[in-house]
């Protein structure tokens, strides 16, 4: 019976997650409206780390910094938070909030290629099938001229989609990095560590590169960046902590593609963004390919973490370095 409420209760964690994470695309669309998108992520990066350091000291744990791969895990959060999440937010202020998180979420899809490029590891036919489905959908998102009704032109701009594609890329780049490097230093504390870091260099990007923020609009930022700190970050990295620790692998990888289609469907019903054809069919190909990709990894069990890196990762929940079953924005 308890592991019934056990699992039940981890199920709800993961739902919870995937919906925050989702419709947390609107409430930083809406913040893109005042702030701009370098400043934005770094007061969300700072607010996160504050937010779980002090939560961790509340509750009498140390925090500390180790002895090993602090150089790595340092890069690793320059790729993944002020490169992914930065240039994501940037690529956001020029598109819809479904095709962002769509392209967003294409990051198994070049981890694949970038681990071929760089470890010369064959894909297997599934796979190269996955890719080809994912790259199909991105290209759609960014087509006209199809003989489909038509994306929304303000939102059509060639730059917003290179934008989440270099983002996307970095935080697989991120990933890889990540999947070779060796630390002692816990989940918690490392999250901290390259939330704190990554948000004052995207926080000096904005100081030097942005237009300075009016004070008196701070005050406009209050709920998207309160709830970014304490629910898309705290409460959110609690819940998925506590699925991985009971939830299979494969569930909780695949579960997590469902985030864009939130996004997606949060903007159409609660923003009334207009939703096209094309990237009904784009999402269908970009979350097929993806699926595809996470299915035929966790068939190799050579190849189990790179995958579950790709998504566990997004939000510095890898199962192995978090200490959960094996051993959660």
């Amino acid at each position: 019976m308890r592991v019934r409420k056990t699992s039940a209760s981890a199920a709800l964690c993961l739902i919870f997650v995937i919906l925050i994470w989702g419709v947390n695309w609107l409430v930083i669309k809406d913040a893109l409206r005042v702030a701009p998108p370098l400043f934005f992520t770094g007061l969300r990066l700072l607010g996160g780390a504050v937010a779980i350091a002090a939560a961790r000291l509340a509750l009498g744990h140390q925090l500390r910094l180790g002895d090993h791969g602090r150089l790595n895990l340092f890069a690793v959060g320059m790729l993944q938070m002020a490169c992914g999440l930065g240039l994501s937010l940037v690529g956001l202020q020029y598109l819809d909030i479904g095709r962002s998180a769509l392209i967003f979420y294409t990051m198994p899809l070049w981890l694949a290629i970038i681990e071929w490029v760089f470890d010369g590891r064959r894909q297997t036919g599934f796979e190269l099938a996955a890719i080809g489905s994912g790259l199909g959908g991105i290209m759609l998102l960014g087509a006209n001229g199809l003989g489909l009704p038509a994306v929304p032109t303000s939102f059509n701009n060639a730059e917003g989609v290179a934008l989440l594609l270099i983002a996307a890329i970095c935080w697989a780049l991120g990933t890889w990095l990540a999947n070779r490097t060796r630390s002692d230093i816990d989940v918690w504390s490392r999250t901290i560590f390259q939330l704190a870091t990554s948000g004052a260099a995207v926080m000096t990007a904005s100081i030097v590169l942005e237009p300075h923020l009016d004070v008196e609009q701070l005050s406009a930022l209050a709920v998207p960046i309160a709830f970014n700190c304490i629910v898309a970050t705290g409460l959110a990295f609690v819940a998925w902590y506590y699925a991985l620790a009971s939830i299979p692998a494969r569930i909780a990888s695949q579960s997590l593609v469902l985030i864009p289609v939130v996004a997606l469907m949060s903007a159409l019903i609660l923003q009334g963004e207009e939703l096209a054809l094309q990237t009904v069919l784009a999402c269908v190909l970009i979350i097929m390919g993806v699926t595809i990709v996470i299915w035929q990894r966790e068939e190799q069990p050579s190849r189990n973490s790179t995958v579950r890196a790709s998504f566990s990762q997004i939000d510095e929940a890898d199962k192995h370095q978090a200490g959960v079953s094996r051993s959660g924005l």
